[in-house]
């Protein structure tokens, strides 16, 4: 067996547009399996779906402080009026979501979160939050700071501010 000198480095990534996509999709991908599990058991142990998580997560960011009528949300999420109306259910039983009459339309529900919704929220990026950390402990100094360079412009121009509530917009 001949030896022919230490394994070549890693090439750079193409800067094509598709493989960039490609090489983000499989890091978000593999990244993703790592935490999902544990998200996905997180959730069930708070008694919420993946649909409920998605509701939350609008509310938090809704711009009107009276909320969001239940229709809305169906419509945002490409849900029938029943199934939203099924997800808010679930989610003011808990006591994540207010839910009111709209005073300008008695059929019509407004639903905002609710300090507990808000405070489930932060729970649940926590642990994200705290599970990719294993990961990036894993990373050396100098990779740590590579890929916070990297991330800190992408931020910038997706205009995220990230927190312990979840990426802003």
């Amino acid at each position: 067996m001949t030896l022919t000198g230490p394994p070549a480095a890693p090439k750079p990534g193409s800067s094509a547009p598709a493989d960039v996509a490609r090489d983000l999709y499989a890091m978000f991908f593999t990244l993703n399996q790592r935490v999902s599990r544990d998200l996905f058991q997180m959730l069930g142990d708070m008694g919420l779906s993946i649909t409920q998580f998605k509701l939350l997560h609008f509310l938090a960011r809704a711009p009107d402080e009276a909320g969001t009528s239940v229709k809305m949300l169906g419509e945002q999420f490409s849900l029938s009026l029943a199934a939203a109306s099924r997800a808010v259910d679930g989610l003011h039983q808990r006591g994540y979501v207010s839910r009111e009459e709209c005073p300008s339309d008695r059929r019509s529900k407004r639903v905002a979160l609710t300090p507990a919704g808000a405070e489930a929220l932060r729970e649940v990026h926590a642990t994200n939050v705290s599970l990719l950390a294993g990961f990036t402990a894993t990373l050396s100094d100098d990779q740590r700071r590579a890929l916070a360079d990297a991330i800190a412009p992408l931020l910038a121009l997706l205009d995220v501010e990230p927190s312990m509530e979840g990426p802003s917009r």
